[in-house]
């Protein structure tokens, strides 16, 4: 058992279990991408503990199709953020942002699992009316005024862990079950896609991209990656290289995607801001391997059985990286004091990044290529 969880239901014991077994619930987990994939094991556990259950889920509108459809979960409810980031600015907005919050309370949910921790979280909990509202003590942005259930949460538990903490206080018993499920939609997409490239069965998907600088790796050394590894990829099969991001992220694979061309000789294909959630949720899933930096597609692969190597610079791979491939990510912090949000600094980010060298990422890489899970 995981310390987090075994530390939550020691302090808490029987302090937190309901009465009743729930038969509506709400698990408010909006954003971001990379942290909806990494949700759904509340979705197993709860689904396994209270099969009769009807299971909700607020994802943001922009992410739902990493986890539409999902066999645990009954109900998406759209959650549209960019609209209502500026309520009182629009009166239309805000009456919007009301009838929203109504609906939520119209569910008549009696367990709500505020997975958050942030201010719009716990006002959706509290806007739900539920009797049971559980989210963590001490939550970011007085979130926890939100939840009338409160979990104490350990400083040191990955954050799957943390997540999993507030299920076993209410009874259901910790699933840390990652699969995420490829749509049909998203299977028609990036089949169509990968078609029109001609992309071939076996290749290697790159995420280079990441909304914050500070996250970033140097753009010189991706192209030294693939030219160091060119003959274990080739050896293996791989042949195609496919850049993924989201739209708007193009600036920051374009140059990358033009020095692979120049020097890895390798197939390359650009897919940035070309595939929709749910078609990246396939493309991860059909990868011979998956580079990447602490962004969404990692915790994808986690979620999909993908082979992965991650790069981690001011994030701690044990607590934010994928659930249980701590060994396959390279942690250019590794012996640094880091608050948790160093990486928001761009400079200090980019100065721990800078320490992943290239070596070391091809190192984790060949040893990738060689096990088999990656064998051709």
């Amino acid at each position: 058992m995981p310390l987090g969880i075994a530390l939550s239901t020691t302090i808490l014991g029987e302090t937190l279990r309901m009465r009743s077994k729930p038969r509506r619930i709400l698990i408010v987990r909006p954003s971001a991408l990379g942290d909806v994939c990494r949700t759904v094991p509340l979705a197993w556990s709860l689904r396994e503990a209270f099969p009769k259950a009807t299971v909700d889920w607020v994802v943001e509108d922009r992410w739902m199709g990493a986890v539409q459809g999902h066999p645990a979960v009954d109900r998406i409810i759209e959650f549209p953020k960019r609209e209502f980031r500026r309520w009182w600015r629009s009166l239309p907005v805000a009456v919007r942002a009301l009838q929203w919050f109504t609906k939520l309370r119209r569910g008549r949910y009696d367990l709500v699992i505020d997975a958050q921790g942030l201010a719009r979280s716990g006002l959706m909990a509290l806007a739900t009316g539920a009797s049971t509202r559980v989210g963590h003590q001490g939550s970011r942005e007085f979130a926890w005024l939100g939840a009338n259930r409160r979990v104490p949460r350990h400083p040191d538990a990955h954050v799957v862990d943390a997540m999993l903490e507030l299920v076993t206080a209410v009874g259901a018993p910790a699933r840390a079950d990652m699969r995420l499920e490829v749509s049909v939609a998203g299977q028609r997409e990036w089949q169509t896609a990968r078609e029109r490239a001609a992309i071939r069965p076996r290749m290697l998907l790159l995420a280079t991209t990441n909304g914050w600088e500070g996250k970033r790796w140097i753009d010189e050394r991706w192209g030294a990656l693939l030219h160091g590894t060119r003959a274990e990829l080739l050896a293996s099969g791989v042949h195609d290289v496919v850049l993924t991001g989201a739209p708007g992220e193009e600036p920051q694979t374009a140059p990358i995607a033009e020095l692979l061309r120049q020097i890895s000789g390798l197939r390359i294909h650009d897919m940035t801001g070309r595939l929709s959630v749910a078609a990246t949720v396939a493309a991860v899933r059909d990868a011979a391997l998956l580079i990447g930096l602490d962004s969404a597609p990692i915790h994808m692969a986690a979620g999909l059985g993908t082979p992965f190597v991650g790069l981690y610079g001011a994030t701690r791979p044990l607590i934010d990286g994928p659930y249980g491939g701590a060994e396959w990510c390279v942690h250019g912090g590794e012996g640094l004091e880091l608050d948790l949000h160093a990486h928001r600094d761009a400079g200090r980010g980019a100065s721990v990044m800078e320490r992943i060298s290239v070596e070391a990422v091809a190192a984790l890489v060949r040893r990738r290529l060689q096990s088999a899970e990656v064998a051709a």
